[in-house]
């Protein structure tokens, strides 16, 4: 019985291995590519990210991106003038931070902008006085969009606040300084802003009043660390909100002469970025004729997969069975070839599952028609 009907796996795989299969996988294939290659990446923080939470932004602006070795960034021949580290999710390392240490002390900027991420790992490795609070900062009369959109319109006198009136943050959380002598506070929140703990928008019985330090700044060496409480506040939808934008100016004028970086090594991306990068750049460099040829062995591997797939398990036109040393039909209706066969068989019941069976076809046909 078995050697009759075939084994049902080779079946299977005949059935993956037709025309129209191998070539419904080539076609999704191609609109898979196609559809990665057009996706936008939407990423928090990332400026390969044009929509609002992106930093697409601060690319038009001359910030270079670090995607990979942070440190090597740092120690290049070209040392940067800046870096920006925007809502880290990533923890840091201890080289990490001595390297940015060392970046400080010989006269770098430091600007990191951080509210429920990693970012007291590196300002805890670095031995900095300040830490992020993580808790919800909200204000129900100084806002923007939003109560959690709070601002801030307290400002002493420096270089990095002047022309500021005032800064708009979102999902921002305070700053707890343990050393208030070697910090500077430039910017807080107001009177009647609150920690929103079990985040009902509603100051509620122990939950701590502002005003809370959002925005300071540390000497270290020759450069200086800038710990900012609102992420958010440098991506494209709010760039241009409040004073940001001259603050971020204010920000890169008071830096010595050379290249903006934006950290995005310590960002964690979503799983289908790495896939909508590799395909547009596979279509990008295509279309210029430029193709790695690591891309065209993968393509082309890939296709012949498919292909190879649908020569080895092509469907024959008829499923055959082996009897002996003949090679015959596994399907027939034909009485006497079955006879043949098996001669002991009765011609009587054969004859009536014949007609069973072209009653059965018909009536399929039929139905079919209709459909």
């Amino acid at each position: 019985m078995w050697e009759k009907i075939g084994d049902v796996r080779t079946l299977r795989l005949r059935a993956l291995g037709s025309g129209a299969v191998v070539a419904s996988l080539l076609i999704g294939l191609i609109i898979s590519i196609g559809w990665a290659a057009t996706s936008t990446i939407d990423d928090a923080y990332s400026t390969a990210n044009s929509q609002w939470n992106g930093t697409s932004t601060l690319l038009e602006r001359g910030f270079r991106p670090v995607q990979s070795d942070l440190e090597m960034a740092l120690s290049s021949p070209t040392a940067p003038s800046a870096l920006f580290i925007l809502g880290p999710s990533g923890q840091f390392t201890q080289s990490e931070a001595d390297a940015i240490n060392g970046y400080l002390a010989d006269g770098g900027i430091l600007l990191l902008a951080d509210n429920f991420g990693s970012g007291n790992s590196l300002l805890e490795l670095m031995g900095l006085p300040i830490r992020f609070d993580g808790r919800l900062l909200v204000d129900t009369l100084f806002y923007t969009k939003h109560p959690t959109f709070p601002t801030a319109v307290d400002f002493p006198i420096s270089d990095l606040t002047e022309g500021i009136n005032e800064l708009a943050m979102n999902y921002a959380t305070a700053l707890n300084i343990t050393n208030s002598k070697s910090v500077r506070i430039l910017a807080t929140s107001t009177p009647f802003s609150f920690l929103d703990i079990n985040q009902d928008g509603k100051h509620g019985p122990g939950e701590p009043s502002g005003p809370f330090p959002v925005l300071a700044e540390l000497g270290i060496g020759k450069g200086s660390a800038i710990a900012f409480a609102s992420p958010a506040s440098f991506t494209n939808g709010m760039l241009n909100m409040g004073d940001n934008s001259i603050f971020l100016q204010n920000i890169v004028k008071s830096a010595p002469e050379g290249s903006l970086l934006l950290d995005e090594t310590h960002l964690t991306p979503s799983p289908f970025t790495p896939a909508k990068e590799a395909a547009k750049q596979m279509v990008l460099t295509a279309l210029n004729g430029g193709m790695l040829g690591s891309m065209k062995l993968g393509l082309t591997a890939l296709v012949m997969c498919i292909v190879a797939v649908r020569y080895a398990y092509r469907r024959p036109q008829e499923e055959e069975v082996r009897v002996g040393n003949v090679i015959q039909p596994a399907v027939t209706t034909d009485i006497d070839s079955i006879m043949q066969l098996h001669p002991t068989w009765s011609r009587e019941k054969l004859e009536y599952v014949k007609r069973e069976l072209d009653v059965t076809q018909k009536w399929r046909r039929l139905r079919f028609e209709e459909e």
